[in-house]
């Protein structure tokens, strides 16, 4: 059985450290589609060995930072033994074959509606450049400033804005209409 000790101190670390872990997950991530994934795995291990021992609250940050690390690694190197066919691999049409795949990745409690949201983030989610769907991620959803932005990344200032305002832009011009994320 499930001590409530354990699981109040779980709650109350993942309330406390969330925000922080999923923005490390995001950066330090190769492909958006691996963020939740990885997520889940990190906090399933963290509450793996919380259950066997007590853990000092004064790095839990860090530690938790450690076990997404491994997890982004393990899931990096088994994606990469996997991976035989390139997603960017052109058929006989010249359409890329991450083109023919079926992105669900939903994130909720945005602003915009969530069938636009949902349309305007597949749509990002298969740019070549994996910044961009990166850079949205951490503006609109978790509402870093383009400073913090480019410091996590390591992208120059300008280099956030121009990936925003031109990936906007051509929102725009697919979707008929500027989109409720200027907002």
């Amino acid at each position: 059985m499930i001590g409530q000790s354990s699981l109040n101190d779980f709650n109350r670390i993942y309330d406390e450290t969330y925000t922080d872990v999923i923005r490390f997950i995001v950066v330090k991530c190769s492909n958006i589609d691996d963020v939740n994934d990885i997520l889940k795995e990190t906090y399933l291990e963290f509450w793996k060995i919380l259950q066997k021992k007590k853990l000092d609250d004064k790095n839990i940050k860090s530690y938790l930072f450690g076990i997404a690390l491994n997890k982004i690694r393990k899931h990096h190197s088994l994606l990469y033994k996997l991976n035989t066919i390139s997603l960017f691999q052109k058929d006989e049409h010249d359409k890329e074959l991450i083109e023919s795949f079926s992105l669900d990745l939903t994130i909720e409690d945005l602003i915009i509606k969530k069938d636009e949201w949902n349309q305007i983030w597949q749509y990002i989610k298969t740019k070549k450049n994996q910044n961009i769907p990166k850079i949205f991620y951490l503006y609109y959803k978790l509402e870093l400033s383009i400073k913090d932005i480019s410091k996590e990344l390591g992208k120059g200032e300008s280099y956030v804005k121009n990936s925003i305002y031109r990936t906007l832009k051509e929102l725009n011009s697919i979707f008929g209409k500027e989109s409720d994320l200027n907002d």
